[in-house]
């Protein structure tokens, strides 16, 4: 008993400092965001978003250092599907944008109860060319419903992937209370 003991400290004390693997199938979009906040604080990036909740509406112009810009697109982070234990839950599929020149790679949720209903990657002739990121996003308990769109828009800036842009909207629901629809645009100005 004492052996088995010793040995199981040994292997819980062994896995210390060990880095989860990483789903290679997936697109990681935690890797891109990673990028993203240290680009747009190199370019000193400013954005100018425009908020709507209701009959309510306000915009604002701001000029985020790289803790600002993981603090304004921390939502995203919730869309990255490449963990390990999302591996096999989502369905890939490839079309053509019948609207543009560009790629579509899509991630489909098999389970219903998923958060992340599907991410799609829209490239330009290979995935690392990505020119929008577009997702839909669902959270429910018991005294609260949100579905929420998400997009992220990019451009080419000087050979170099970098965020143009981002859309929010959606509706919410809390107990007791109406539903609310509200939506964010978010346009980046790099100097």
């Amino acid at each position: 008993m004492i052996r088995i003991l010793a040995l199981l400290i040994i292997a819980l004390t062994s896995c210390e400092g060990v880095q989860p693997s990483v789903v290679e199938d997936y697109f990681s979009l935690q890797d891109v965001l990673d990028s993203q906040y240290k680009l747009l604080a190199e370019t000193r990036s400013s954005l100018y978003k425009v908020a709507t909740a209701g009959n309510d509406s306000a915009q604002v112009l701001i000029h985020p250092d790289s803790v600002d810009w993981r603090k304004e697109l921390g939502i995203f982070e919730r869309l990255d599907i490449n963990k390990p234990k999302l591996k096999g839950q989502f369905r890939i599929a490839m079309e053509e944008d019948e609207f543009s020149n560009l790629t579509i790679k899509s991630y489909t949720a098999l389970n219903n109860e998923a958060e992340v209903k599907y991410l799609k990657l829209f490239y330009l002739e290979e995935e690392s060319n990505f020119r929008k990121l577009a997702a839909e996003w669902q959270e429910s308990n018991p005294i609260y419903t949100s579905k929420r769109s998400l997009t992220l828009f990019f451009e080419d800036l000087s050979g170099k992937i970098i965020l143009s842009g981002y859309e929010i909207s959606g509706i919410q629901k809390m107990l007791l209370q109406d539903e609310k629809a509200f939506s964010l645009q978010a346009k980046i100005d790099h100097q």
